[in-house]
């Protein structure tokens, strides 16, 4: 028998060792082959998610579309959707000072030689008790006012969510212009580099024929590589870039994405407004202001909680029990009001009422702050539009004289009067003007963007 026992008292830490090591070993840190199938995962969910987007998408990715997909899949907003979240809790929370407590019990029991009342002991005795009681705040101040900081605190969350969609929009806004242009650069150069193909092949018949001198046609074959270094560095940069918007979109990176950059210059320009009007605009229209004024309300709320930390606090009840010990049953109910009242709490009291006000004065001295930064920003972005203005102008000109120069130059040299070293010169000029104007078409689109934030209104309006 004894033997037995040891035996079966073995099995028992046999089994708790194995399983204490199965424990260990689920604990260990992960490895190489963990981080081999998350990685597998994720690449594999983030480009199936991207094909199924690029599906949806009709030919390439408009500004439009950019915008919808970012308040859909970027993670941008989390932290502003959960402080939302939270508020809308908090205020749930502080409701509940408003509802009744109810508390129910319920208890059975028996006893052996329970001593009666002339002292001879009696068995077998079976009781039941149950009680109820409820409690109904009536007259709570702190409570109260707490309540209405939640609905301030709610607004301001709710506010602070729609200024921070409103920054991710500039934000892909940004992103969506250096892709449309790095996009636009690509092209330009693809043609820069057929036409220094055509170019040098032209010189270096012309070079065969005595027409054209050695020194052209090294400097023709100096343009192609220039231009087939620049056509490899756009296409780097706009895959940088893409990667950028990719990553803010939440998709794969390295996805092929076409970008419609005319989209951008559809938006069109604000309307002619002068700077105060722009002002005024603003001043009506930032989420952060409308935000300050709720953060204003909830610090004048502040004050009130802490002049209600000087009131007493009343609340209602009421109870009933009822129990049974053998063939007898008890019952009692039981109603009462109660009030307590802090008199003295060491100036504790007083303290948070002189925090709250001085929280309150900054408060007016913060949203003052404000308003004068988005002054500032508004005509800061106003002058940077009409200088994009300014600029794409001066760079259409530009790019108009250089082209009709190097036309002129071309019609000279077909009729012998013009050196083709000369028309590789202008030819030079009008690339380069087309590249600038190029830049400053975006620009402008993009100084507008900004101009529409700095007011306040969103991308689309």
């Amino acid at each position: 028998m004894y033997s037995r026992i040891v035996f079966s008292r073995c099995w028992v830490v046999i089994l708790g060792v194995g399983l204490l090591a199965g424990m260990l070993a689920g604990c260990a840190n992960p490895g190489r082959k963990e981080r081999e199938t998350a990685a597998g995962e994720f690449r594999d969910n983030l480009q199936a998610e991207t094909a199924e987007v690029l599906a949806r998408l009709d030919g390439a990715l408009t500004i439009s579309n950019a915008l919808e997909l970012a308040h859909e899949r970027s993670l941008k907003l989390t932290r502003q959707e959960l402080e939302s979240r939270l508020a809308r809790i908090n205020r749930a929370t502080a409701f509940s000072a408003f509802l009744p407590e109810v508390d129910l019990f319920y208890g059975h029991g028996t006893a052996d030689r329970t001593p009666a009342m002339a002292g001879r002991y009696v068995g077998d005795l079976r009781g039941d008790f149950s009680q109820a009681a409820l409690m109904q705040p009536v007259f709570v101040p702190v409570a109260w006012v707490m309540f209405a900081e939640s609905i301030y605190g709610v607004r301001i969350a709710d506010i602070a969510r729609e200024r921070a969609e409103q920054l991710l929009d500039l934000q892909i806004a940004a992103l969506f212009c250096r892709s449309a242009v790095a996009a636009k650069m690509i092209g330009v150069y693809e043609r820069r580099l057929e036409s220094s193909v055509s170019l040098t092949n032209r010189v270096s018949a012309l070079v065969r024929e005595g027409m054209a001198l050695k020194a052209d046609l090294v400097r023709a074959e100096a343009r192609l590589k220039a231009d087939e270094l620049e056509l490899r560095q756009s296409r780097s940069a706009y895959a940088d870039v893409r990667g950028e918007l990719c990553e803010a979109l939440r998709l794969w990176p390295l996805a092929e994405l076409a970008i419609a950059g005319d989209s951008l210059l559809e938006l069109g320009q604000p309307p002619a407004l002068s700077l105060e009007e722009l002002v005024w605009e603003a001043l009506v229209t930032r989420k952060e202001l409308y935000a300050g004024d709720q953060t204003l309300e909830l610090r004048k709320a502040q004050v009130i909680e802490a002049l209600a930390g000087f009131l007493p606090n009343i609340v209602l009840g009421g109870a009933g029990q009822r129990g049974t010990l053998s063939d007898h049953v008890l019952r009692q109910w039981v109603g009462a009001w109660g009030a307590t009242w802090s008199v003295f709490e060491g100036f504790r009291t007083y303290q948070q009422y002189r925090a709250a006000k001085a929280r309150r004065e900054a408060e007016f001295r913060l949203q003052e702050d404000r308003s004068l930064g988005i002054v500032v920003a508004v005509a800061h972005a106003e002058r940077e539009r009409q200088l994009a203005t300014t600029r794409m102008e001066a760079a259409e000109s530009a790019y108009n004289a250089a082209a009709i120069d190097h036309a002129d130059a071309e019609r000279r040299f077909e009729d012998g009067q013009e050196t083709m070293s000369r028309v590789l010169d202008k030819l030079a000029v009008k690339d380069a003007a087309e590249v600038q104007f190029t830049a400053a078409r975006y620009s402008l689109a993009l100084a507008a963007i900004n101009l529409r934030q700095a007011v306040g209104k969103g991308v689309m309006e």
